[in-house]
């Protein structure tokens, strides 16, 4: 099996992709929110990444994927208030520090595994949500085992 790693611009690239995708999605997201809760959570992650925005437009080419996804915990947990800015600062954090430890300069899906499960335990901890309580944690956790399945 081979392991699938991504560099530094290659996980400022991811980055940039999932900013689009929470943009094009947004009002879909806020919609489902105002049906369950209180209807923030796509304005919420729409500021984040926009938050992330120019910290990863002055990343240079000698930043690794812990740089990245450490700009994008940044902007998560020091610009965006409610629940999910904590909460995918949370998860950003943590997939940063994995990849950090990993190699530094490649982001390995063994790291990427770690980094969510950690993200994962951390969300679990602050948010006291368990699986089947309709969180982000009703997500992330079959995500982390397909990941850490995926080797």
């Amino acid at each position: 099996m081979t392991t699938a790693t991504f560099d530094g611009t290659q996980t400022r690239d991811w980055m940039l992709r999932f900013t689009g995708t929470v943009y094009a999605t947004e009002a879909e997201l806020t919609s489902l929110d105002q049906q369950a809760g209180d209807g923030d959570f796509g304005t919420n992650l729409a500021a984040g990444v926009r938050a992330a925005g120019p910290l990863l437009d002055r990343m240079d080419g000698a930043a690794g994927p812990a740089d990245a996804l450490g700009a994008m915990a940044t902007a998560f947990l020091d610009e965006i208030g409610g629940t999910s800015g904590p909460l995918f600062g949370l998860l950003f954090q943590a997939m940063s520090r994995a990849a950090a430890g990993a190699d530094g300069a490649e982001l390995n899906s063994a790291a990427l595994a770690h980094g969510t499960e950690q993200g994962l335990a951390a969300i679990r901890r602050v948010g006291d949500a368990s699986p089947g309580d309709k969180t982000l944690v009703d997500a992330l956790t079959p995500a982390a085992a397909a990941l850490r399945a995926a080797g």
